[in-house]
């Protein structure tokens, strides 16, 4: 079960993520997923240091892997290690990471975006926070990049 939803307007609530979603909308032609080379990090200034870029691989098999290929300072300040080049299976907290692969399987077979927010405990701090996750494909149909933007709210001992 999960508590990630379809991100629309009326689904996400903070107003950066509200705006996110709507460039990534902005870039959409006849429906089609934005590739990579779409995204330009200029465009969204007020969001880069809560930006992340995940890769998918598939492997052909049905399975996944992504590969954490940039995030954002904020992230990495808020979790405390730096995840970029790691592969998400090698990152230290394996529930969290268990959560994370669910979410991203998910975003990759919809090919839509989605919002969520979790209440996750991590090393022990709980981190409340809204996530934005955002298909990118090559091919216009087929997630090939995840690019994600969180808000966080507060996190406590």
């Amino acid at each position: 079960m999960t508590n990630q939803l379809p991100a629309t307007l009326d689904t996400v609530s903070q107003p950066r993520l509200r705006r996110m979603l709507g460039y990534w909308e902005g870039l959409r032609r006849d429906g089609a997923l934005p590739a990579r080379a779409d995204i330009d990090p200029l465009d969204f200034p007020w969001m880069l240091g809560s930006v992340s870029l995940v890769e998918v691989h598939d492997s052909g098999n049905g399975t996944r892997r992504y590969r954490v290929r940039l995030v954002g300072t904020n992230t990495t300040e808020r979790f405390g290690y730096e995840t970029g080049g790691r592969w998400l299976d090698e990152l230290p907290e394996p529930d969290y990471v268990e959560h994370i692969t669910t979410m991203f399987d998910e975003v990759v077979r919809l090919a839509c975006p989605m919002v969520e927010r979790p209440d996750m405990m991590i090393d022990g701090r709980i981190y409340n926070y809204e996530v934005l996750r955002l298909p990118l494909g090559n091919d216009g149909a087929h997630p090939d990049m995840l690019l994600l933007a969180a808000d966080f709210f507060d996190s406590s001992v």
